[in-house]
């Protein structure tokens, strides 16, 4: 594991803060402190306030997350959706082309393949972890594919040697969402140690935050200059790898990290070993408290060493028509359970999309196309505790919780 002890940020440091760690999610102590010792030095120092080189705190940020990270290349962008957009356009994915991606996550893992005029080719998922289903994948590659997009989540990573067995196989790019999987290891890998490129997110809830912001991990070259230079000020090139006038252009697109958010997320770095162990406790007590409940199956986490426990998703084995009724036994007694988090398949969800372009259809788009995705929405999804909520308790209570789950589970 990873570990950190980030304690000083450009010269201010923890020890002005003595009590750091806030409850939830929200912002810590010592991030608020950082902000306030930003608007005081900020005055004289315009790189607080906009950098359009890519240097001060969006550099350490950068540097911080990439040997966490265990990679080469960190760039720092404005969001999590920003990064994945950024790194199918650095890999030359485009019009005309298929990107084979998942039914069962949040739109914005999908909508940066329709941003780049590529077509999403959705393969089902396994039933037991709710990732990509490899076998699935494998069934959908054709002559127009040029990258897998798996996500890892819930903080468990995606079985991703068979994906990267593909791609060696038929020349692809395997592309990751890690929003959730940030912290989380395989064999001493973090999920951004597999593939092309890992993305994460910087915003709310994440183990990291600065309120808004994303990162591009990877240990491509051609990907972090390509990004570099479709993101960023063509300031930045010209700074990090010394291109003259003419091979720097700035027709890309301003997706720069602002200074502020990257003094946040360094910030926040401190809380993140205890923020991560908070989680991890909470997982476990809350199984522990659940044990065997027939109509309720944990999601499961087979290749994953170290979890990052994002959220608490439950399966819902029971009669399909008594699920949503369960939930609100649950909620009576004090247990947060809910339907969701994702409801309904994203390849269902396209045709009622009101988008600035067409979408080539493709058959992966229609309802049946992936059975396993479809029914684990339709009946079968429960949401425990969300990321969020697994800040707000402690082991004690996931416990508590866990155990009135069991005794609801008994009658039903």
């Amino acid at each position: 594991m990873n570990h950190y002890d980030r304690t000083t940020v450009r010269g201010f440091s923890q020890a002005d803060t003595p009590v750091h760690q806030s409850p939830g999610s929200g912002m810590s102590l010592f991030q608020a402190a950082m902000l306030q010792h930003a608007a005081t030095v900020g005055i004289g120092d315009p790189s607080w306030l906009s950098d359009l080189e890519g240097a001060g705190m969006v550099a350490e940020l950068e540097r911080e997350m990439a040997r966490f990270l265990g990679v080469r290349n960190v760039l720092a962008v404005s969001s999590g959706t920003a990064a994945l957009h950024a790194a199918l356009l650095a890999r030359g994915i485009g019009q005309g082309d298929e990107v084979i991606v998942t039914p069962y996550s949040w739109g914005q893992s999908i909508s940066p393949v329709l941003f780049v005029g590529a077509t999403p080719v959705f393969a089902d998922i396994l039933p037991d972890t709710l990732c990509l289903d490899p076998q699935s994948v494998s069934d959908r590659i054709g002559p127009r594919t040029r990258a897998i997009l798996p996500v890892h989540l819930f903080g468990d990573i995606a079985p991703m040697d068979p994906f990267l067995e593909m791609a060696r196989k038929h020349g692809l790019a395997v592309i990751a969402d890690g929003a959730h999987a940030f912290g989380a290891e395989v064999e001493g890998k973090s999920a951004a140690g597999f593939g092309d490129a890992c993305c994460f997110s910087l915003g709310r809830g994440k183990l990291v935050s600065g309120g808004e912001g994303g990162l591009l991990a990877t240990n491509d070259s051609g990907i972090f200059k390509g990004a570099m230079a479709i993101t960023q000020h063509p300031s930045r090139s010209r700074r990090e790898f010394g291109f003259d006038c003419d091979s720097v252009h700035d027709l890309g697109l301003n997706y720069r990290l602002h200074p502020l958010a990257a003094a946040l997320a360094v910030a926040g770095i401190s809380d993140l070993p205890g923020r991560l162990a908070n989680r991890r406790a909470v997982w476990t007590a809350f199984r522990e408290g659940l044990g065997e409940a027939l109509v309720l199956r944990p999601i499961s986490y087979p290749s994953t060493d170290s979890l990052a426990a994002y959220g608490l998703p439950l399966s819902w084995e029971g009669d399909p028509d008594r699920r949503q009724t369960f939930t609100g036994l649950a909620q009576e007694e004090g247990v947060p359970l809910r339907c969701g988090p994702v409801r309904s398949p994203l390849h269902m969800r396209l045709g009622k999309a009101d988008l600035p372009f067409q979408v080539k259809q493709h058959q992966s788009h229609l309802a049946g196309s992936c059975p396993v995705a479809e029914a684990h929405c339709a009946g079968k999804e429960l949401w425990a505790l969300s990321a969020i909520d697994m800040d707000t308790v402690n082991p004690e209570n996931a416990f508590e919780m866990g155990m009135k789950l069991h005794e609801l589970a008994m009658f039903q």
